[in-house]
């Protein structure tokens, strides 16, 4: 059910936004309904007119807000059955990002996502491929820091649910948990200016292009360039 009033945090949509635009401040905003429990873990979101029609937005955007959602890890669609809030984050979890630094952050990543990708790279399904391929062009058509590091995330989850791993894809959530956290988004207007997104995104590009070929020295080595330079990013 929806809530009989809009919560506090409740996000306006204006629909002169841009599709892209549009579906990132619905993410957003279904997010944070998720977190506070409006819609529950395990339970199924209202059905897409509904949710339209409650938001105030096109089907369209909508749909590419959960597709979004789907990317981060936050809902899991399922055909002819509707779209399904996933299980959250438990308190051990929660706990971990409270007490994770984001260069403590920045060390488990160097060491999961080349073996992540690498998995990737032999793994990978069409739409895997068409997935992790929308998520770039959505990171590559970030203009701020905000919009970035929300795109990024979905990129680098994208490259983790390509990776065949039911159980590498739940410890990739749990690197995102941490990421969320307000250590990590404090760290954003330092690292993340315009020539670092610039490089992060050639980076990106790289990715996709070695796991699409199925290079997996490549993708192994980019992805590794990668987080040493966001690493190196977060000291200076």
């Amino acid at each position: 059910m929806f809530p009989s009033t809009a919560p506090a945090s409740y996000i306006s949509l204006d629909r002169r936004q841009s599709k892209p635009n549009g579906a990132r401040a619905l993410a957003t905003a279904i997010s944070e309904a998720i977190q506070r429990q409006v819609y529950r873990a395990n339970e199924r979101l209202p059905a897409e007119r509904d949710l339209a029609q409650h938001y105030d937005v096109s089907r369209g955007t909508l749909r590419s807000a959960l597709s979004l959602l789907e990317q981060q890890g936050l809902v899991e669609r399922k055909v002819g059955s509707g779209t399904f809030v996933r299980g959250q984050a438990n308190s051990s979890s929660s706990q971990f990002a409270d007490t994770t630094s984001p260069m403590q952050l920045m060390q488990v990543r160097n060491m999961l996502e080349p073996a992540i990708v690498d998995l990737a790279v032999h793994h990978a399904a069409g739409r895997d491929l068409e997935q992790l391929r929308t998520a770039l062009e959505r990171v590559e058509a970030a203009r701020s820091a905000e919009q970035f590091s929300i795109a990024d995330e979905a990129f680098h989850q994208a490259i983790a649910q390509a990776c065949g791993n039911p159980l590498m894809i739940w410890i990739y959530e749990q690197v995102n948990e941490v990421r969320r956290h307000e250590l990590w988004r404090a760290s954003r207007g330092k690292v993340l200016t315009q020539e670092n997104m610039t490089q992060y995104n050639a980076h990106h590009r790289a990715l996709f292009e070695a796991i699409s070929h199925r290079d997996a020295q490549t993708a192994k080595t980019t992805m590794t360039e990668h987080l040493s330079k966001a690493q190196q990013d977060l000291v200076r």
